[in-house]
């Protein structure tokens, strides 16, 4: 095997442990979403943050929104949402930004960190986001991104074994 060979082999492998880890960082608040209690807030919508990147992309569980309640800029809420509620959070977003005041919501969430809760249900006047459909969401994503990790990872370890195997 030649030596250019093996060295975009173990970039190849280098590449896919990087995607690895860089997926599972991302969803690690989803994973641990399932084994914390759900918590109740009650209150109106003071900032919402829709980062840019994976914005609109569709990608499970990297399409965000982060919101705070009441003016607190120390608890913030990560939802995730499939299109369809998507969809419909962002016309609640466009009408309170029209009307200049959220009507109150009533949050479902898991803590994940010191000051970060994954939405689990959202529930306000002027509409309701069903809980079980982004729960099955949440689960459905995690799983798939369980297993895109387990493919990295599989083919990391086909690529350094390949660059690493000796001629006889």
């Amino acid at each position: 095997m030649s030596r250019s060979l093996r060295i975009l082999l173990i970039a190849l492998a280098a590449f896919f442990c990087f995607m690895a880890s860089y997926l599972f960082l991302h969803t690690l608040p989803f994973y641990k979403s399932f084994f914390g209690e759900e918590d109740l807030f009650y209150g109106k919508i003071s900032s919402v943050s829709i980062p840019r990147g994976w914005s609109g992309t569709g990608v499970p569980l990297f399409d965000k929104t982060y919101f705070s309640l009441n003016e607190d800029r120390a608890a913030v809420y990560i939802l995730s949402l499939p299109a369809e509620q998507n969809a419909e959070l962002a016309n609640w977003i466009s009408f309170w930004a029209e009307t200049g005041a959220p009507a109150p919501i009533e949050v479902r969430g898991v803590r994940v960190s010191q000051k970060e809760w994954i939405v689990t249900g959202l529930q306000g006047n002027d509409g309701a986001l069903d809980a079980s459909e982004i729960h099955e969401f949440h689960l459905r994503s995690v799983l798939w991104s369980a297993f895109l990790n387990l493919v990295f990872l599989y083919l990391s370890f086909l690529s350094l074994r390949r660059a690493l195997r000796r001629k006889k």
